[in-house]
């Protein structure tokens, strides 16, 4: 028995913690959330291998080191609803017609992080209008505004454009 475990101090937190439970290998690894970067639902088997070449996986990595630039950016702050989902389409669309890869949309924080806009952001990327276009989203870096502002990566655009 070392000095430590003598401790009542020390009992009273080794009663409080527990160990790290293992990973199970059974899950796979590409589907984890993480912390920093909100994945969409895998795609269907059909459209996997044609996502595969549109996509470019950690893209909100590079944006942060500076390595990918952020082609455009929009601020969604004090719109309502109706008139921000709308913008926010009309911006995806643009920007991937014009082929970008990064777009910025800035939602605002909300008080204590309950705004509106950014609550609904998520379901307004996966929706229908929107989803075919977008590869995936995280939420930005302190410097591009936190968690105010979201990073929209857009999958490379095929040959016809979306109007």
């Amino acid at each position: 028995m070392t000095k430590a475990d003598k401790d009542p101090l020390w009992g009273k937190v080794k009663k409080t913690v527990a160990p790290l439970k293992e990973k199970s290998s059974r899950a796979d690894p590409r589907y984890q959330a993480k912390p920093h970067m909100m994945r969409l639902p895998p795609q269907t088997a059909q459209n996997l291998k044609a996502s595969r070449e549109l996509l470019e996986l950690n893209h909100d990595k590079k944006v942060r080191r500076g390595r990918l630039d952020i082609d455009a950016k929009i601020d969604l702050h004090d719109m309502t609803q109706a008139q921000a989902y709308p913008t926010l389409e009309q911006a995806v669309i643009r920007a991937y017609n014009r082929n970008f890869h990064c777009l910025l949309v800035v939602t605002g924080k909300g008080v204590q992080l309950n705004g509106v806009l950014r609550r609904a952001f998520p379901a307004w990327i996966n929706s229908p209008d929107i989803r075919p276009m977008v590869a995936n989203y995280a939420q930005a870096h302190i410097r591009h505004g936190g968690s105010g502002a979201w990073y929209v990566f857009l999958k490379r655009r095929a040959h016809n454009k979306i109007s």
